[in-house]
């Protein structure tokens, strides 16, 4: 009998292993231009408290340090990840509320910190994020990527954070008025 079954490399294993990577990978290059073509889905994908883990995780993702800068929950930030993750091919979406949970515990199971991130203080979830983004573990490297898209994507399609990077708006040419 094998002392440690759970440890034995299997093609399912293997498989599952890739899928969650591609899906990664997928989730991490998302083109801004899916935000648009998703707006429009009233369904909710993420549950409360995976709302409220994904908004810690923008949080510091966008924190920019400006003072003018729109706080995360005062801006439509979430609901607009949310319509997008309800929008997307569930075999790309369905990895991000594990995802979150896995962020919420890494401290603990990669970091050795004996806390949650959403307990931590703000310097600590950006050095918490920060080995997620340097991470040796590729798939590690790819979850960073994926959440960091969805955050800016949430974020920077609020018209109050347009100023924050320069955009002045979409250019409207004026209507004319008939002779």
């Amino acid at each position: 009998m094998d002392p440690a079954p759970s440890l034995r490399a299997t093609r399912r294993g293997f498989l599952s292993l890739t899928a969650v990577g591609a899906a990664l990978t997928a989730l991490s290059r998302l083109p801004a231009a899916g935000a648009v073509a998703t707006n429009r889905c009233e369904t909710t994908f993420f549950s409360e408290h995976e709302r409220e883990l994904l908004t810690g995780v923008v949080e510091r993702m966008v924190a920019t340090g400006a003072p003018d800068a729109p706080a995360v929950r005062e801006t439509g930030s979430i609901e607009v990840i949310d319509r997008i993750c309800a929008g997307l091919d569930p075999g790309v979406s369905e990895v991000l509320p594990n995802l979150l949970r896995l962020v919420e515990w890494g401290p603990l199971l990669f970091d050795f910190t004996p806390t949650r991130f959403s307990k931590m203080s703000d310097a600590e979830k950006d050095a918490s994020l920060r080995a997620w983004m340097t991470s040796r573990l590729d798939l590690r490297r790819r979850a960073f990527y994926a959440l960091r898209n969805l955050s800016y994507l949430g974020y920077y399609s609020q018209d109050a954070t347009w100023a924050l990077i320069g955009y002045q708006g979409p250019f409207v040419l004026p209507e004319e008025t008939p002779p």
